[in-house]
C-alpha cells in the first residue's frame, strides 16, 4: 500500500538545538511529519535517515497526499454481474472512509505517548482538563450558600462542587493514594457511555493525574552554556505553547488595559518590579475537620484573615493547588515555590511527621501542614506582582456570602485567563532603554552559576544540618548523660564514707552529675530553638530553586531566538524592521526575568539575615545557659 504519513518540504535552513529535542533540515528537504499539535508554531517531524525531532511549523510548507491505492475488493460470495458499477463506487467510497480516519487520526494525534514522553516537563504539566458534569452531584451543583458561615454543611457542598476532586486525598499534589471510588455506568445495549468512560486517565473524572514533584538539580545533569541544568525542556516548548512564540514573532497584540500593566522599573541594581505603596499579610489559623455529602467525605478547612480586608475565608489543600497551578500557568518569568507536600514527608520544629498517628486528620499532623501554608502564604503576599494579581486576589477574598456563582465566575476568569504563559510579557510595562544582550547574557550567565552553586549549598549545608540534628537528639545527649552518670556514681561511691569532712565534697560532685545530665536535655530540646528554623529556610530555597532552570531556559531559548532573526537578517531572509521588533520584544523578556531575578536576590538577603541572626542568638543563648550551670557547679566546690 502506497505511504499515507503526511509530508512537508523545507522552505528554508533551519538549525535546530538537538540537546533540545530540535531537528536540523535544510530547504528543499522533504519530511514526515509526525505530530501537528505540538504547540503553537511547533510541529514534529522525521527526515529521511530516521533522525526525529521538533520544527517550527513556519519554516515549513505540507506537500498534497498521494493518491491512495488500494487492494482489489474481495469476490462477491455469489456469481452476479454488477452492470451499474455500484460495487465498486462502494468500495471506493468505503476506502475513502477509511483515508479520512487515517487523516483525522494523524492529525489528532498530538497525544500520544511520543509527544507526552517529550514535552511533559518535570511538573507534569498537562492539557486543560475538559468540562465535566457530574451528574451524581447535580443537585448539590443547585444548591446556594445557606447563610454566611463558611461551617455550614448546605455552603461547603455548594462550594466544592465546581471543583475537580471531592475528596482531599486525590488532590493533583497528593503523591499517596489516587484511586477513585467506582461510579455507577449504565446498562443495557442502548445505554450512553460517560464522560468517565470515555476518557483513559486514572486520575479524577478519567483525566490524568497530575504529578506534582520537586525539580532536581543533580550534580551529574548536563549542562547549558549558562550553567543550568538541561532538562526534558524543549526550547520555547512551554513558550510556544502557551503564545509565547507568537508574542516574540508579533503574531499576536492586545490592548492591555492599565489595571493589568506590570511595571518594571530601572534600578542601581537593574531591572526591577514596581513594589505596591500598601503592602499586606495574609494569616492561616483555626483548622477545622470539617464534611460533605452528608459526612461521607472529611477534610480539613482553613481559614484565611487578609490584612487589607480581616473578612476570614475558609479553604482546603485543593484549594492552595488550584491556585498553585493558575500561578504556574500565568507567571512565565516567575518561579513559583511548590507547596508544602501532601503528606509532609519532610518536616522540622517541634514535629516530626514521620511515623505521625492518627494520618491526616491528627491535630499535631494538620498543625504543621497549616504551619508550612503559612511560609507559602508570606511567600506570595511578599511578591509584588503575584500578591497583586487577581487570581490571587480571588483566592484570598471571595466568600461564600458572595455566592457560589461569583466564586465560579473568578475561577472561570482565572482559567482562562487571556494573559497567561507567554502572553503574560504583553502586560509588561518595561522602561524605554534598549537592553544590551551582551550584558544581559552576562548577567544571565553569573545568576545562572549563582543559582546551579547555590541549589549545591543548599544540599550540603541540609546534609549537615540533619547530622547535627542527630546529634543533639541522641550521641551529644547521651554523652552528657553519660559524664554526668559518671560523676553521680562517683558520689554515690564517696557517700559511704559518712564523716563530716567529706559530705560538702560528695554534694558538689552529684550536683556536678545533676547539671551534666540537665545539658544533655538542653542539647536534645536546643534544635528547636535555632537549627530546624535554618533548615526550614534552607529547604525552601531548596525547593524555589528547583523551579528556576524552566524560567531560565524559557529566557535562554527567546535570546536565542532573537539571535536567529540577526542571522536571518543578515543573510538577507529577514527584514531588518522585523528584527528590530524581535529584539525589543526580546528584551520585554529580559525586563521581566532580570526584575525577578532582583526580587529573588533582594529576598534572600533578608532572610538568610534573618536566619543567621536566629541561629546565632540561639547558639548563644544556648551556650550561655551551659556556661551558667557549669559555674554554679563549680561555685558549689568552694565550700568543699
Amino acid at each position: 500500500m502506497a505511504d499515507m504519513a503526511v509530508h512537508a518540504r523545507g522552505l528554508y535552513d533551519f538549525a535546530g538545538d538537538h540537546d533540545n529535542g530540535e531537528l536540523t533540515f535544510s530547504a528543499g528537504e522533504t519530511l514526515t511529519i509526525v505530530a501537528q499539535d505540538i504547540g503553537e508554531g511547533w510541529w514534529e517531524a522525521k527526515n529521511e535517515a530516521g533522525q526525529q525531532g521538533l520544527i517550527p511549523e513556519a519554516y515549513v510548507q505540507l506537500l498534497e497526499p498521494p493518491e491512495p491505492s488500494f487492494p482489489p475488493p474481495p469476490p462477491p460470495s455469489a456469481p452476479a454481474t454488477d452492470h451499474s458499477g455500484a460495487g465498486d463506487w462502494n468500495v471506493q467510497q468505503s476506502a475513502g472512509d477509511d483515508w479520512n480516519a487515517r487523516q483525522s487520526a494523524a492529525a489528532g494525534d498530538w497525544n500520544n505517548d511520543a509527544w507526552n514522553s517529550h514535552a511533559t516537563d518535570s511538573w507534569g504539566d498537562q492539557a486543560p482538563a475538559p468540562s465535566y458534569t457530574n451528574h451524581n452531584n447535580a443537585g448539590l451543583n443547585n444548591q446556594g450558600f445557606q447563610g454566611g458561615g463558611m461551617q455550614q454543611q448546605a455552603s461547603e457542598e455548594g462550594w466544592d462542587d465546581d471543583w475537580d476532586d471531592d475528596n482531599e486525598d486525590n488532590s493533583s499534589n497528593s503523591t499517596t493514594n489516587t484511586s477513585q471510588p467506582a461510579e455507577s455506568k449504565p446498562d443495557g445495549p442502548g445505554a450512553t457511555p460517560t464522560e468517565q468512560d470515555q476518557l483513559p486517565g486514572s486520575g479524577n473524572f478519567g483525566l490524568s493525574a497530575a504529578k506534582r514533584e520537586r525539580k532536581q538539580m543533580s550534580q551529574n545533569s548536563d549542562f547549558s552554556k549558562y550553567g543550568t541544568v538541561k532538562k526534558s525542556f524543549n526550547r520555547f516548548s512551554t513558550f510556544a505553547k502557551t503564545g509565547g512564540d507568537a508574542f516574540l514573532m508579533g503574531t499576536v497584540s492586545a490592548n492591555v488595559s492599565e489595571s493589568d500593566l506590570i511595571k518594571i522599573i530601572d534600578t542601581p541594581e537593574g531591572p526591577a518590579w514596581s513594589y505596591p505603596s500598601q503592602p499586606y499579610t495574609c494569616s492561616i489559623k483555626s483548622p477545622k475537620k470539617e464534611s460533605k455529602l452528608k459526612g461521607l467525605k472529611s477534610y480539613i478547612a482553613y481559614q484565611l484573615t487578609p490584612s487589607f480586608s480581616n473578612i476570614q475565608v475558609s479553604r482546603r489543600y485543593k484549594h492552595f493547588d488550584w491556585l498553585h497551578e493558575r500561578l504556574e500557568a500565568k507567571f512565565s518569568c516567575i518561579p513559583i515555590p511548590p507547596l508544602p507536600d501532601k503528606a509532609l514527608s519532610v518536616s522540622f520544629g517541634s514535629l516530626s511527621t514521620q511515623g505521625v498517628k492518627g494520618g491526616r486528620y491528627e491535630d499535631d499532623f494538620v498543625s504543621e501542614r497549616m504551619r508550612q501554608l503559612q511560609l507559602w502564604v508570606d511567600r506570595m503576599v511578599r511578591h509584588p506582582v503575584i500578591s497583586q494579581s487577581e487570581v490571587f486576589n480571588h483566592f484570598l477574598t471571595c466568600t461564600d456570602e458572595k455566592g457560589l456563582a461569583k466564586w465560579k465566575a473568578g475561577k472561570r476568569k482565572a482559567e482562562k485567563d487571556e494573559y497567561q504563559g507567554g502572553k503574560f510579557f504583553l502586560t509588561l510595562q518595561t522602561p524605554p532603554n534598549c537592553l544590551d544582550m551582551r550584558d544581559v547574557e552576562k548577567r544571565m550567565e553569573i545568576f545562572c552559576k549563582f543559582v546551579k552553586n547555590m541549589d549545591d549549598n543548599m544540599r550540603n549545608m541540609l546534609q549537615i544540618g540533619h547530622d547535627s540534628r542527630k546529634k543533639h537528639l541522641g550521641p551529644y545527649k547521651r554523652e552528657f548523660q553519660k559524664i554526668g552518670g559518671s560523676f553521680k556514681q562517683l558520689a554515690d561511691t564517696f557517700n559511704l564514707d559518712s564523716g563530716a569532712h567529706s559530705q560538702n565534697l560528695t554534694a558538689a560532685i552529684d550536683y556536678t552529675g545533676d547539671t551534666y545530665n540537665e545539658i544533655g536535655d538542653m542539647y536534645e530540646k536546643q534544635p528547636k530553638e535555632d537549627l530546624d528554623h535554618m533548615l526550614e529556610v534552607l529547604f525552601e530555597y531548596k525547593g524555589m530553586l528547583s523551579t528556576y532552570p524552566d524560567v531560565l531556559k524559557l529566557h535562554e531559548g527567546a535570546i536565542g531566538k532573537a539571535k536567529e532573526c540577526e542571522r536571518l537578517k543578515d543573510e538577507g531572509r529577514m527584514p531588518e524592521s522585523d528584527v528590530t521588533a524581535v529584539i525589543q520584544r526580546s528584551d520585554v523578556i529580559s525586563y521581566g526575568t532580570l526584575a525577578e531575578m532582583n526580587h529573588f536576590q533582594r529576598e534572600r538577603v533578608t532572610d538568610y539575615k534573618e536566619m543567621m541572626q536566629k541561629y546565632l542568638s540561639g547558639q548563644i543563648k544556648f551556650y550561655r545557659e551551659i556556661t551558667q550551670k557549669l559555674e554554679t557547679a563549680l561555685h558549689r566546690f568552694d565550700n568543699a
